[in-house]
Parts: C-alpha cells; sequence; structure tokens
C-alpha cells in the first residue's frame, strides 16, 4: 500500500522553517510545471506519453461527469519530477496503543501525518519523532493534493502506473477536492480510496467494456486491495484488543509482536487503516442503490464535508 500512499501536501499558514520549504517546492512546482495541450502538439514528447496523458483526461471527465467528482483545473498540466517522489510522509503512533501523533495546521485541522518535499527534513522528523518513542512511519506519496488552493499537476511518476491504478489515483485525488471534512483524516482518506478504486472500476466497465483486459486487470487489482485491508482490519482489531487489556506496557510491548508473528509498527498499520476501510464506504454506497449523488449528499449530510 505505500506505494499507493497518498497525502494531503500542507502548506497554508505555516511558521517557522517549514513554510518557507514547503512554499519554494510548490512555488517550483508551479512555475516548472508544462500545459498539457503543449506535450500533446510536442514532436519529441514519445507517444507512449502522450496516451497515458489523454487517458488522465479521458479519467478526470469521467470523473466529473459520471461519478460527479467537482470540476477543477487539476491535472491541465504535467510536472517532471525527474525520477524521484514528489514528496515523503511522516507518521508516528504510540507503541502500546493506537494513538496517532498528530500536527495541526489551520484550514486542514489535526492531521497524524506531514509531508516533506525533501527526503532529509523527513528523515530528520522520523527520528526526532523515535527518540521520543513512537513508532514512526517514513514513506513516499505517488500523489497530493492542495485542495483547490493550486492547480495539481499529472507528475511524471505517476504515469510509471499500470492504468487501473492511474484511474483510481487520478479519482482518488479528485475526491478531496469534492468532499473534505477538516481534522477527518481516517474519513477522507478512506472515502478517496474507495471512490478510487470504485470509479476507476466503473471507468473500465463503461468504457472500455466487461470483456475486457482492462476491465479484468481493475477487478483483480480492487481485490487484492480489499484483501490488504482485510488482513490489515483483522491485525489492527487483534492489537487494539491486546491495547486495551490491563497487562503492563512492558507485557503489552511484548505481546504485540506475537500477534502479528513479525516486528509490530502502529504508525504503519493504521496508514494501510487509513487508506482502506473498503467495506464500510461500500455499504453506504450500495444503500444508495449505487448513485453516486445519493452517495456523496449522504456523505455530506452526515458527516458535514464540504463539496
Amino acid at each position: 500500500m505505500r506505494r499507493f500512499a497518498l497525502v494531503l501536501l500542507l502548506l497554508p499558514v505555516l511558521s517557522g522553517c517549514y513554510i518557507l520549504t514547503q512554499g519554494y517546492g510548490q512555488l517550483r512546482i508551479l512555475l516548472d510545471s508544462r500545459r498539457l495541450d503543449d506535450l500533446l502538439a510536442d514532436p519529441t514528447v514519445p507517444d507512449e506519453t502522450k496516451l497515458k496523458l489523454m487517458f488522465v483526461r479521458e479519467v478526470k471527465s469521467f470523473g466529473e461527469h459520471e461519478l460527479g467528482l467537482t470540476r477543477s483545473a487539476n491535472y491541465e498540466s504535467f510536472y517532471d519530477t525527474k525520477g524521484r517522489p514528489i514528496t515523503y510522509i511522516v507518521s508516528a503512533c504510540r507503541k502500546d496503543r493506537f494513538q496517532p501523533h498528530t500536527w495541526w495546521f489551520p484550514i486542514v485541522g489535526d492531521v497524524p501525518y506531514k509531508g516533506f518535499f525533501s527526503q532529509a527534513d523527513a528523515q530528520a522528523e522520523a527520528e526526532g519523532l523515535e527518540k521520543q518513542g513512537y513508532d514512526v512511519s517514513l514513506g513516499m506519496a505517488a500523489a497530493y493534493s492542495t485542495l483547490g488552493y493550486f492547480p495539481d499537476p499529472v507528475l511524471s511518476t505517476m504515469l510509471e502506473y499500470p492504468e487501473e491504478q492511474l484511474a483510481a489515483l487520478i479519482l482518488h485525488e479528485l475526491t478531496h477536492g469534492t468532499i473534505y471534512l477538516p481534522g477527518g483524516t481516517d474519513f477522507n482518506e478512506g472515502l478517496a480510496s474507495f471512490v478510487g478504486w470504485q470509479g476507476a472500476l466503473e471507468f473500465a466497465r463503461k468504457e472500455r467494456g466487461i470483456s475486457s483486459y482492462a476491465y479484468d486487470r481493475t477487478v483483480r487489482a480492487f481485490a487484492a486491495e480489499e484483501r490488504r485491508d482485510a488482513r490489515a482490519r483483522d491485525l489492527y482489531q487483534k492489537l487494539d484488543q491486546l491495547y486495551h487489556s490491563t497487562l503492563p506496557r512492558e507485557q503489552v510491548l511484548l505481546e504485540r509482536d506475537k500477534i502479528a508473528g513479525k516486528k509490530v509498527n502502529n504508525a504503519e498499520i493504521l496508514m494501510q487503516r487509513r487508506y482502506g476501510r473498503y467495506d464500510e464506504f461500500r455499504e453506504r454506497f450500495e444503500r444508495g442503490g449505487g448513485s453516486w449523488r445519493a452517495f456523496f449528499e449522504s456523505l455530506v449530510r452526515d458527516k458535514g464535508g464540504q463539496g
């Protein structure tokens, strides 16, 4: 799941060096991005790249017209990362509880992860949290959303994904610009993951056909995501029961690795759960008869999301 970890890079009104560093990184992306129309008209751009860019446009249009995702200027430009990850994600959690470390930022509220353009900065943050006794996860993001504050570009690294994963990624990020609950990271990411894969499935079925290789690949990829989610849910429930027991902390730390059969990292487990929970959102989707409009309206009504 880590290669598909998705993050909201937090830019607005921060303090100290973090805002300066992140602001510079975002500015660099804005200035160095190229319009998709220019790339598609450029004879030096490989045909394979052009096909992937046109595919992104097709998926975005499908998301806006068929799923009802908010129209935006996202994915109308392209940024070459030179083969490097666009950003690095740090998250942390207590070792004896599923209690994540959080950071507070204006507009988005409390969030259980922090994004960095610099790997060195992310590593320094991770090391500082480890010294404080946390389980720490340091990963890379495939993409991030600026929630409409800036036009998000297609990243060169995104084009390396197979089409079914690329479709799910694009629809995931567009969902953040449609419904976003401040301080509700688990809700936001779980929702976007479900919309991404369910939307990719519908895209393949309607645009490529139920007998197509594309549809078959999407079905199998979504099923694999759901199996990973189920395994993470099972491990989470077993460990959560341990964490709520009356055992002393030292014993809890010994028992948790026995339960998992490997060294446990609570931050990694929470990250997996954060981007899963497909069953919860599918149940709501099916209660609305498979109508995207009814689905999103019910979420806005019940969760107070902003769309």
